[in-house]
C-alpha cells in the first residue's frame, strides 16, 4: 500500500510500514526556554518563549482571549507555517488535548456544579483545530487526532494518506503537562509545546523525512514521543528510535 512511501514485509514475515516525506517547513514553540541559537534543523524556526506564553499578536484581541495556553501554542506554530507556505489541509494531533480544561469541568460536575457550555466547546478534542481554521478563514479540510498506542506518529500516518490526494499537508502536534491527578497513571509532558511541519510527497526539493514502523513490545508509553522529537529538533539530531509499546518507530531527516 503506497502512503508517500510503501508498506513492506520484513524478513520475519511481519509488516513494516515505511513513510517518506519532503519536509518543506517547520515551526516550534515550547514554554521551557530554548537556546537562542543552536544547531537546529534547517528550514524552520523556534519561536520565542515569551515568558511561557506563545505570542499570538497576529490575532484580534477577542480571538486571543478565547485561547488557552495550549491553544495559543498550537495556533502560533500553525500560523507561522501557513504565513510562509500558504493554506493547505491539516492534521492536528494531541495525546490528551485540553486536559486542564476538561479536568476542571469534570471536577465541577463531580461537585454538582453546572458545566459551562463555552468551556465545554473549548475543551473538546477538535476545538484547537477548529479555532485555528477560523483564524485563517480556511475552507480546507482538517482532522484532529489522539494517537493512542502510536503516539505522535499517528499524525504522520494520517498525513501520508492525505498526500495521496493533495500536494501538501500541515501537521500540527502539541501537548502539555497533565493535571496532577492523572500523573500516577500516565506519562506526561514536562512543559507546553507545539510543533508544526509542512509535509509534501517524497522526492521533492528539500530535506527528506523518513519513518519506519516495526512491531515492538516495549513497556514505553506514547506520551513522551512528542517532546522527544522536539528535543531532537533543538539538538540538531537527524535520526532516532522511538519505542512505543506495540511498535518501534525509527525516523531520520536526510538532505535532499
Amino acid at each position: 500500500m503506497d502512503l508517500s512511501g510503501n508498506m513492506q514485509c520484513s524478513e520475519a514475515g511481519s509488516q513494516a510500514i515505511r513513510l517518506f516525506f519532503t519536509l518543506g517547513r517547520w515551526c516550534l514553540w515550547q514554554s521551557a526556554t530554548a537556546p537562542s541559537q543552536g544547531d537546529f534543523w534547517p528550514d524552520g524556526e523556534v519561536l520565542p518563549c515569551n515568558e511561557g506564553c506563545a505570542d499570538v499578536g497576529f490575532l484580534p484581541m477577542m480571538q486571543r482571549r478565547r485561547l488557552s495556553p495550549l491553544a495559543r501554542a498550537a495556533s502560533a506554530v500553525a500560523w507561522h507555517c501557513w504565513r510562509k507556505c500558504g493554506d493547505m489541509p491539516a492534521v492536528f494531533f494531541s495525546s490528551h488535548g485540553e486536559s486542564q480544561y476538561y479536568f476542571e469541568m469534570l471536577h465541577g460536575i463531580a461537585e454538582r456544579e453546572e458545566a459551562s457550555p463555552s468551556r465545554f466547546s473549548l475543551c473538546v478534542h477538535n476545538a484547537i483545530a477548529g479555532l485555528s481554521s477560523l483564524h485563517r478563514a480556511s475552507f480546507l479540510p482538517y482532522v484532529s487526532l489522539a494517537g493512542g498506542t502510536e503516539g505522535i506518529f499517528a499524525a504522520f500516518l494520517e498525513a501520508a494518506g492525505q498526500l495521496l490526494d493533495t500536494p501538501r499537508v500541515l501537521v500540527v502536534c502539541y501537548g502539555q503537562a497533565l493535571p496532577e491527578t492523572y500523573r500516577a497513571y500516565l506519562a506526561t509532558a514536562d512543559s507546553t509545546w507545539a510543533l508544526a511541519m509542512v509535509l509534501a510527497r517524497a522526492g521533492g526539493p528539500g530535506r527528506q523525512l523518513r519513518l519506519v514502523r516495526r512491531p515492538g513490545n516495549s513497556q514505553a508509553v506514547a506520551a513522551g514521543d512528542g517532546q522527544s522529537l522536539v528535543q531532537a529538533i533543538l539538538d540538531g539530531r537527524r535520526s532516532s528510535p522511538c519505542p512505543l509499546g506495540r511498535s518501534l518507530w525509527l525516523w531520520s531527516l536526510d538532505d535532499a
